[in-house]
């Protein structure tokens, strides 16, 4: 099978995660737009096993910051409820599609994401979950800071006020002045915006399928917290958080989807040999 070099492929996903389009990466690498796509797909669960594995006992000193962030997926939902779409959906998950997001205040490390189609508290409570597993509890009191979506107080109390360590919810409104806010959680939405494509508001440069939409994610995900330097850390946050003592960048990431990739199978007997022998036609139609 022909491959990409591990230069291009690397120069790609870095594209991918500087707000390059698919199709403005196809015209300027000249290779075709299914080999980005398969190169996105690879990288996001790759990325996604490597932010699962690597993200975890993320100690806090300050505040955990979470937002939502709003995109959408194949169309809008006004385009929708109006049906006039131009052609027919491709899945159930089109339409608006919310991106939840918590971030350390001290060392901008993006500990938790989860992706879901409603910003209710079925979501508010899957995020949780998965975020109460990056955190390292102590006996300082941890403070968590979202805004004033009520999902967020009931995954809380569901998830939360068990823990022997102190913990708190602080939810604040949009200009309030307080020690605690969602400033930085608030920034980091810009971040993603305009590193990722799919995120740009006024754009055909959406996603189409949800599958991709995740990908695209991931691949952030990993390039924010492990290759990006953070200009104001002059490091990326992992590397600052002490989650890792390795400067990652795009050749050693090309190198894991490498790793990841499944073994290619031992090719067959031919079809016609004594060990695989043609079925005839009278008995192909009796098997189907």
């Amino acid at each position: 099978m022909n491959k990409l070099s591990k230069a291009k492929r690397a120069k790609i996903l870095h594209l991918l995660c500087e707000g390059v389009s698919m199709r403005s990466i196809a015209r300027l690498e000249a290779v075709s737009i299914n080999t980005v796509n398969k190169l996105l797909v690879a990288a996001g669960e790759t990325c996604r096993q490597f932010h699962n594995e690597h993200v975890r006992n993320v100690p806090i000193t300050t505040d955990v910051q979470c937002d939502e962030l709003w995109s959408f997926v194949y169309a809008k939902d006004r385009t929708i409820r109006t049906e006039t779409l131009v052609a027919p959906p491709a899945e159930e998950g089109m339409g608006s599609i919310w991106t939840f997001t918590a971030i350390d205040a001290h060392s901008k490390v993006l500990l938790s994401y989860r992706i879901a189609k409603r910003r209710d508290s079925v979501s508010a409570i899957g995020f949780f979950e998965d975020l109460k597993l990056r955190i390292k509890f102590g006996e300082t009191m941890l403070s968590i800071c979202t805004d004033k979506l009520e999902a967020y107080w009931v995954a809380f109390c569901l998830l939360f006020l068990d823990l022997d360590s102190p913990i708190q919810l602080q939810q604040i409104r949009k200009g309030t002045t307080s020690d605690h806010s969602t400033a930085y959680v608030e920034r980091h939405n810009l971040t993603i915006r305009m590193a990722n494509r799919r995120y740009s508001r006024k754009t055909n440069a959406f996603s189409k399928i949800v599958a991709n939409h995740k990908a695209s994610m991931h691949l952030f995900m990993v390039y924010y917290n492990f290759i990006r330097i953070h200009q104001t850390l002059r490091m990326p946050p992992a590397l600052y958080a002490g989650l890792t003592d390795t400067l990652y960048d795009f050749p050693m990431l090309v190198d894991l989807i490498d790793a990841n990739e499944p073994q290619p199978k031992k090719p067959g007997p031919t079809k016609g040999t004594k060990y695989r022998p043609r079925t005839s036609r009278a008995k192909r139609v009796v098997l189907e």
